[in-house]
């Protein structure tokens, strides 16, 4: 691809965007009474299975994007009961960690993590060496740091998978069950409270 058509994919990635911000935003403003907790909750529990499909979807492909999956989980937390998300969540997290492990080399990441943060990378690398399975744990637990990006340089390091995704689901596992059935029962308390 030249750089004229990547300049065009990009725009034309940006003018979807675009559309999708306008178009969520038109409906919340014309319908406003569709975004309230209580009735969010009640059309996710009236269709609870497709729900928590869409949700797992989003969640494994949310891995790519290395963004944290905390807002993610806080969203769900709004709109559907604790332990069909808590579930939901982990199964994501095993899928997308697994996809980003296996694939992270095909997409050549490791040159890029080396190529743009040097340091960090040895620095990690070495931390690695001495306790995989903390160091993933830990890195898993951090709330707004993304758990993929440790499942990336476990891939080019060249840890096991069985050990990085042992790693990163009891890192990811114990922070989601702390908001999921925490912050349930915060949002229950407050909307009985109404």
């Amino acid at each position: 691809m030249t750089k004229e058509s990547d300049v065009i994919v990009n725009r034309n990635w940006l003018v979807a965007w675009g559309a999708i911000v306008a178009l969520s935003l038109s409906v919340y403003f014309l319908n406003p009474e569709w975004f309230a907790p209580r009735a969010l909750r009640q059309f996710f529990n009236d269709n609870l299975a497709l729900s928590l499909f869409l949700y797992f979807v989003v969640s494994t492909l949310r891995g790519f994007t290395l963004i944290p999956s905390t807002p993610l989980v806080l969203a769900g937390v709004l709109v559907f009961p604790p332990l069909p998300l808590f579930l939901v969540n982990q199964v994501a997290v095993y899928t997308s960690s697994a996809i980003v492990y296996l694939m992270a080399r095909q997409v050549r990441f490791d040159h890029y993590f080396h190529e743009r943060y040097p340091r960090q990378v040895q620095r990690l690398s070495r931390l690695l060496h001495q306790r995989e399975l903390v160091v993933i744990s830990v890195w898993g637990f951090a709330p707004f740091v993304p758990t993929d990006m440790i499942v990336y340089v476990c891939s080019v390091l060249r840890i096991k998978l069985w050990k990085t995704l042992l790693g990163v689901s009891i890192g990811e596992g114990v922070i989601c069950a702390i908001y999921i059935f925490g912050g349930s029962r915060g949002l229950d308390l407050l909307l009985s409270s109404f």
